[in-house]
């Protein structure tokens, strides 16, 4: 079984081995120990770990003038003591808080625990000859003749005690770490430290066989899951991520928590085996002292964040059911079930879509203070970041949006409608926030941005046949001459009107006689349609049966522009308007020789 989870066992029984020998090996070196200084680690006489840092000190500032240094400004920031803690096997007996003279109290913990353990390792020294020697304001803790540490009335000042109270409080914990030390260096104790040790062995090898047994099991239902459930990421038939790809996460995302485990048991598993043997123990307590200090403060700030994330909850309910009462409220608008004076219904959607906007953007902001880390300098960069790009970036997205805006409310046009805006013709197929697009009659997609659509003049024309009821009134204007009787022209336009192919017989099509020109009349027929986006087909189709029926009418489509030869012409007055018994004058025939006798005396008598 060792053989074949070797390679999750060895770490396991290196740990154990070292342990054994630390436990043989390490007797013999009494005099020596291992001492960790908080920030560096390093090798002293002392098994102890002190925790202290050093102290800052300002300099002087000097200045010269003139070749002289003068001392203009010589200020000293007052000294900051820190605190060191008296270590004993890793464990803090006591902390001194105050200096004596020049030492400092990292100084003066480092010689209390050297001495302490020279007292502890001297077994001819029983607990009950450490005693209390009283000198002038100063206090002795001393065992034979080796002086373990010495107190002032300064350090019991600074924990509120009387100076005979500190020192006899002083004296016990002293007591007490030397019993503890030499105890915890009894057969009995090494071999309890030993028992203990193979317990935690067999514990970690059961932990990671039940992983080996466990983790796979867990994969093999979760990829079972995976091919039945999630066998790709697709979107509106787009596909993000396919099958494949989702199964390498997985694997990756098991291999992951695998390592993991096994290194959260080798990193449980190490520490408890170092701190069952006392020479090992303040490494032990040390890497233990961190994984516990690491947990607490993850349980710690998950247990501080409760009331942030139940007020963050309150704020997300309240948004998602104000923006489904929203959503209720202007379906029932847009379904005309509700009706509201002056907001009408294609209003709906829109205006659910600000409210909504609203809603994230104001809960947005009030959750965001509550949020973990709301006020680092890493958030608050990236949200000047954010607001600078937006304020750069962002006129003419901005000024496209308001203009969105203002069309949708001015009910300028609508989706399906059929408009002529920026010199463009087309139906509109989309209109968003930033743009509208509409399709040409030769199925050109044209995108405007809403700011300059909002800039120019808009023809809609549909938005009479949608809102009013009233059809669109298609135009067009003849030109014929004054010879053509206008009730004939009047009767042959209507009727090519109502043979046309998308005009509507009522309201009935009308002609309009609009000007009178130096040689032609211009008729301008008005007809009715209510297929706005068959416009183009619908003149075409007006202008081909206009031609039909003026030709089987007998009138010439065209302006004359006479060259009045009166002899030989017909007038232009109507014939109804004539005698009854006028005739065309005819033409006069003369022959050239004539003509030229003619032209020869006119230039003889000039």
């Amino acid at each position: 079984m060792l053989k074949l989870y070797w390679k999750y066992f060895r770490i396991t029984i290196v740990g154990l081995i070292v342990s054994c020998l630390t436990v043989i090996i390490a007797p013999s070196f009494d005099s020596y120990s291992l001492e960790f200084n908080y920030l560096s680690h390093s090798i002293t006489p002392s098994s102890s770990i002190i925790l202290a840092q050093s102290s800052k000190k300002s300099e002087e500032s000097l200045t010269e003038e003139d070749g002289e240094k003068t001392t203009e400004e010589a200020e000293k920031d007052s000294v900051e003591v820190q605190e060191a803690d008296v270590l004993v096997d890793g464990k803090a007996i006591f902390t001194i808080k105050t200096s004596l003279g020049e030492l400092s109290p990292e100084s003066r913990a480092k010689t209390a625990m050297s001495n302490l353990e020279d007292v502890a390792q001297n077994n001819a020294i029983t607990p009950e000859q450490i005693r209390i020697v009283n000198l002038k304001e100063l206090g002795l803790v001393q065992a034979d003749d080796t002086i373990i540490i010495t107190f002032a009335e300064e350090d019991a000042e600074a924990e509120s005690l009387t100076f005979s109270e500190f020192l006899n409080k002083r004296r016990e914990e002293i007591e007490n770490a030397i019993i503890d030390y030499r105890k915890a260096r009894t057969k009995t104790s090494i071999s309890q430290g030993i028992g203990k040790a193979i317990i935690a062995t067999i514990i970690a090898i059961l932990s990671l066989y039940l992983l080996k047994k466990v983790l796979p099991s867990i994969f093999d239902r979760l990829r079972a899951w995976q091919r039945e459930r999630l066998d790709s990421v697709e979107f509106q038939g787009l596909q993000f991520i396919s099958g494949r790809q989702v199964a390498q996460f997985i694997s990756f995302l098991f291999t992951v928590t695998r390592i993991f485990l096994v290194f959260l048991v080798f990193y449980i598993y190490l520490p408890l085996v170092l701190s069952y043997f006392p020479w090992t123990q303040p490494i032990g307590i040390k890497l233990l002292s961190n994984f516990w200090d690491s947990i607490n403060l993850v349980i710690s700030g998950i247990l501080s964040y409760i009331p942030n994330l139940f007020i963050i909850a309150v704020i997300g309910l309240i948004a998602y059911y104000s923006i489904r009462f929203a959503r209720i409220f202007f379906n029932a608008i847009g379904e005309e079930r509700i009706r509201i004076n002056g907001f009408y219904p294609e209003w709906s959607e829109p205006t659910y879509n600000l409210i909504m906007f609203f809603i994230i953007g104001l809960s947005g902001i009030l959750i965001f203070p509550y949020l973990p880390a709301s006020n680092s300098a890493g958030f608050q960069g990236i949200s000047i970041f954010a607001g600078a790009l937006f304020t750069l970036d962002s006129t003419a997205i901005v000024g496209n949006i308001v203009s969105g805006i203002v069309l949708i409310y001015t009910r300028s046009f609508q989706v399906g409608d059929v408009i002529t805006a920026n010199d463009k013709a087309g139906r509109v197929l989309e209109k968003n926030m930033l743009t509208t697009r509409i399709m040409t009659p030769d199925n050109e997609v044209i995108t405007i941005p809403n700011a300059t659509l909002l800039a120019s003049d808009i023809t809609n024309y549909t938005a009479s046949i949608r809102d009013q009821q009233r059809p669109l009134v298609l135009k067009t204007t003849v030109t014929l001459g004054y010879d053509v009787p206008w009730r004939k022209v009047h009767e042959v336009l209507i009727n090519a009107a109502k043979d046309s192919e998308g005009i509507i017989e009522n309201p009935e099509p009308f002609v309009l006689q609009t000007s009178l020109d130096d040689f032609y009349v211009a008729y301008t027929i008005k007809a009715f349609t209510n297929t706005p986006e068959k416009m183009a087909l619908t003149y075409s189709k007006l202008h081909q049966s206009i031609q039909d029926k003026c030709n089987e009418a007998d009138i010439e489509i065209l302006s004359p522009h006479y060259a009045a030869i009166r002899d030989g012409h017909q007038i232009t007055i109507p014939e109804n308007y004539l005698p009854s018994d006028y005739q065309a004058p005819g033409f006069r025939v003369e022959s050239l020789g004539n003509s030229r006798k003619e032209n020869n005396h006119n230039q003889q008598e000039q």
